[in-house]
C-alpha cells in the first residue's frame, strides 16, 4: 500500500512539474546530443511558430538555429562544447529563426543532462529573447561611430584655424609687425594661452575619436626612453621653475630601449609629467623613475600632490572623469588617452597613492611589441 502511495505522490510531483515547464514564460527545450529535439514547451512552440509534434525528432541546426550565427561561430561545435561538460550550464548568446524565416537573439543556458552511466544523453535548453536589446546596442554602436565622426570633422575644422592663429600671435609678440607696449603684450599672452589651451582640447579630440574608431596607428621605431624622457623634462623646465618645485631623476641603465612609436610615448609622458606639475603644490617634489627587465621597461611618476582616495582609482581612466575641482584646466581626456596609448603598445598602467601621501603612475611596456 506505502509503495502505490509513493508511486501516485511520484507521477502527481512528476505531472506537476511538467505543467509548470509547459507554462513557463520562457523558451524550454531538451535535445539529444546530436542536437535533435525531444521537447518543446508551449512557450516555445508558440514563439517559435511550431507545433512540439512537428519540430520532435528534427534538429535544431537547420530549423530553429542557423548552421552558423553572424559572428561565423558553428552551432555544432557549440552543442559539442556543452556535452563535454555535464552537469554544468553552459551560456552563449545567438541567432535564431523564427517559423517565419525572422532571425531573433536569444541569451541561451544550457545544461548536459547525465543518463545511467553517466554519459550526457539530454541537453536541457532555456532561452529568453534578446533582441531588443541587442537592437538598441546596434543602435548606440551607430550612434557612437556618428558622434565620433562629428568629433573628428569639428576638430579637424578647428585646428587649422587654430594653428594659424597660434602662429600669428607668435609673430605679433617676437615683435615682428612692430613694438607693443606692455598692456598689448599681456593681452597677447592671455590669447597665446588660450589658443594653446583650445589646440591641445582640439588635439585630445582628435586623439579620442582616432581610438574609438580604431584609427589610430601607432609607427613603432627603437627608442631610448631615457632620452625621451629627458626631452620632455626639459620642455617642462619653465613650469617646474615657476612652481620652484625639485624634479629627481632615478633612470637606470636597464632601462635601454624600447619598440614604440616615439611620438605617441612623448605624448604619453607629458601627459602623465603635467598632470604631476598640475597637482603639486609650489616647492614640492617630482621623481622620475625609469627602469628594465630582457622583458619590458618600467616608469614611474611620483608627486607630492595630496593623493588620490582608493574608491576614485577607478574613475582616473575614465573619459571627462575629473576628481578635483572645476577650476583645473584640462579636458579630462589626458588619462584616458594615456592609457589608450600603453594598452595599443600591449602595456599596462596603473596607480598607487594614498590621501595626502602623494601618487604614483606606473607603466610598463614590453620591449617588442608586433
Amino acid at each position: 500500500m506505502n509503495r502505490i502511495k509513493t508511486d501516485n505522490s511520484l507521477k502527481q510531483n512528476e505531472a506537476y512539474y511538467r505543467q509548470l515547464v509547459q507554462d513557463a514564460n520562457s523558451i524550454i527545450l531538451r535535445m539529444d546530443t546530436q542536437g535533435k529535439i525531444t521537447f518543446l514547451n508551449k512557450f516555445a512552440q508558440k514563439f517559435f511558430g511550431f507545433t512540439e509534434k512537428g519540430m520532435l525528432g528534427k534538429s535544431v541546426i537547420g530549423t530553429i538555429v542557423p548552421v552558423t550565427d553572424s559572428a561565423g561561430r558553428d552551432l555544432k561545435i557549440m552543442i559539442d562544447d556543452i556535452v563535454r561538460n555535464p552537469g554544468k550550464y553552459v551560456s552563449n548568446e545567438n541567432e535564431n529563426m523564427l517559423r517565419s524565416g525572422e532571425l531573433v537573439w536569444i541569451s541561451w543556458t544550457n545544461k548536459a543532462l547525465p543518463g545511467k552511466k553517466g554519459h550526457t544523453q539530454e541537453i536541457l535548453c532555456v532561452g529568453n529573447d534578446i533582441s531588443k536589446i541587442k537592437k538598441a546596442e546596434e543602435l548606440l554602436k551607430q550612434m557612437d561611430k556618428r558622434k565620433s565622426a562629428f568629433v573628428a570633422n569639428v576638430s579637424h575644422e578647428f585646428k587649422n584655424p587654430l594653428c594659424s592663429m597660434r602662429l600669428s600671435l607668435d609673430y605679433l609678440l617676437a615683435g615682428s609687425a612692430g613694438e607693443t607696449n606692455e598692456q598689448q603684450k599681456m593681452l597677447l599672452k592671455i590669447a597665446q594661452k588660450s589658443t594653446e589651451r583650445l589646440i591641445r582640447l582640439v588635439t585630445d579630440l582628435l586623439d579620442l575619436s582616432k581610438i574609438e574608431a580604431g584609427k589610430m596607428k601607432l609607427k613603432k621605431e627603437e627608442v631610448r626612453i631615457t632620452a625621451l624622457a629627458d626631452e620632455v623634462i626639459v620642455g617642462s623646465g619653465d613650469e617646474i621653475s615657476k612652481k620652484h618645485m625639485i624634479l629627481e631623476k632615478d633612470f637606470s641603465e636597464s632601462a635601454g630601449s624600447v619598440w614604440a612609436d616615439q611620438d605617441k610615448l612623448t605624448e604619453v609622458i607629458i601627459n602623465l609629467l603635467s598632470n604631476a606639475i598640475k597637482y603639486t603644490p609650489d616647492g614640492g617634489r617630482i621623481t622620475l623613475g625609469l627602469s628594465g627587465t630582457k622583458k619590458e621597461v618600467r616608469f614611474v611618476i611620483a608627486d607630492s600632490g595630496p593623493g588620490i582616495a582608493k574608491e576614485d582609482f577607478c574613475k582616473l581612466f575614465d573619459k571627462f572623469e575629473r576628481l578635483t575641482a572645476e577650476k583645473e584646466e584640462g579636458t579630462g581626456l589626458g588619462l584616458s588617452i594615456t592609457k589608450d596609448i600603453i594598452e595599443l603598445h600591449k602595456g599596462k598602467i596603473w596607480v598607487e597613492s594614498e590621501l595626502g601621501k602623494g601618487s604614483k603612475f606606473i607603466f610598463t611596456l614590453p620591449r617588442k611589441c608586433k
